[in-house]
């Protein structure tokens, strides 16, 4: 595998082209490899700066145009807004807090253990936190359906404001695991001291980084689910009891891909068969 052959000169040139690759980056001081994986991670780590743009920017606009519809209550509208794009901002100052610790205080630059490992977990432990999309996301929508809402509804605007915020918890929930699988990656990795072969046991570091990006739907499908319950309940207050229970069934049912993705994370880590 990766083996490709040439005809030069009637002479055949044979070159293991991925042990070529491996054996130049190891060609290179270890910090130093370190050094390049943790910035690239870092660079994947705020990727996940793209959902909380999205995300506050359709709060933004719905804010805009319910305050166009209803200027009388523009404060309230402007502060539920600002206060769902707040949580919406969750996933970007996660990403950065992680790409942060990558760059100064990257726990692994000094860790035993291979190179090959080391880095590919440093990079695994950015990719994990692209997660942060979808979460963002969904509470943008979410922040947005309550601005909307309180417009509507103003008297109804601290149940819209609690509903919103509630459904905005349950839609992080996948960021907050990806942020859980990136820490391991950093300060509690069980492959560092696992003997095998490096090239699998670094690709299982970056597999456990990258399966978290599953997290993205969930975080989308459950702050749409809150948006809805946010706008159902500006609604129908008078229901709001039965409107939060479906919300968060519907939140549960939405979280299943993202457990499962944790799962495959954590066998990649501690049980991975082909270690």
């Amino acid at each position: 595998m990766g083996q490709k052959v040439f005809q030069t000169g009637g002479c055949k040139l044979e070159t293991n082209f991925i042990q070529l690759s491996i054996d130049f980056i190891l060609s290179f001081d270890k910090k130093v490899i370190i050094a390049c994986a943790a910035v690239i991670g870092a660079g994947f780590a705020m990727l996940a700066g793209i959902g909380p743009g999205i995300g506050q920017g359709y709060a933004a606009g719905k804010g805009a145009e319910a305050v166009g519809n209803n200027p009388k209550e523009g404060k309230g509208i402007t502060m539920t807004m600002l206060l769902g794009a707040a949580v919406a901002e969750t996933s970007g100052i996660l990403a950065l807090v992680i790409a942060l610790i990558l760059i100064y205080a990257n726990p692994l630059i000094n860790a035993a253990g291979g190179v090959l490992i080391i880095g590919s977990s440093v990079i695994g432990a950015g990719i994990a936190m692209i997660t942060g999309i979808g979460p963002a996301v969904g509470q943008g929508y979410a922040a947005g359906k309550a601005a909307e809402a309180v417009g509507i509804n103003p008297k109804n605007s601290r149940n819209i404001t609690l509903v919103m915020l509630v459904g905005s918890a349950v839609a992080q929930t996948t960021g907050i695991l990806a942020l859980v699988i990136s820490l391991i990656l950093m300060y509690g990795n069980p492959l560092l001291s696992v003997k095998g072969a490096a090239i699998i046991i670094a690709a299982s570091a970056l597999g456990a980084g990258i399966s978290m990006i599953g997290g993205i739907g969930p975080g989308i499908g459950q702050g749409y689910a809150a948006g809805k319950a946010v706008e159902a309940t500006g609604n129908r207050p008078d229901v709001q009891s039965s409107i939060t229970k479906t919300m968060f069934l519907g939140q549960a049912v939405a979280q299943t891909t993202g457990i499962y993705a944790l799962i495959v994370s954590l066998i990649l880590m501690f049980s991975n068969p082909f270690i």
